[in-house]
């Protein structure tokens, strides 16, 4: 008897401990469009390397205008980017994106919040682009 309660309790504890490894191997992705739609959240399965575009391209219909190396987000469901009014700003757990989405990677258990709001770049980098 004794022998089973160690065996039922390294089966409980191998079970607890492979669940909790492999709880954050996904990456969390939600969309605000400003009350356009319906905000969504959607959990995709994380992979090495993969970045906060290719998460987004796997969830949504997006259009993207390139420049240079980078590209820029100007689409989301249809829910076009206005300079000077509203654009898409993307946020990594709860922090503001300090990068390009094409060269932002992504970490198992990230989440990243797209939000349809103010342009309040365009008009500092380009001067005239909100008038």
């Amino acid at each position: 008897m004794k022998h089973f309660g160690r065996v039922v309790g390294g089966f409980i504890f191998f079970i607890f401990l492979s669940t909790a490894f492999c709880a954050n191997r996904n990456v969390t992705v939600e969309i605000d469009s400003g009350g356009l739609h319906q905000n969504r959240e959607v959990e995709i399965p994380w992979k090495q390397g993969i970045t906060a575009l290719e998460v987004l391209q796997s969830v949504a219909k997006i259009e993207t205008q390139q420049k240079g190396e980078h590209f820029l987000v100007t689409s989301i469901d249809k829910v076009e980017g206005q300079v000077g009014d509203k654009v898409w700003y993307y946020h990594i757990n709860g922090k503001r994106a300090t990068s390009f989405a094409n060269t932002c990677i992504l970490n198992e258990g990230d989440r990243m919040k797209w939000e349809y709001a103010k342009d309040v770049c365009s008009c500092r980098v380009n001067k005239g682009a909100c008038e």
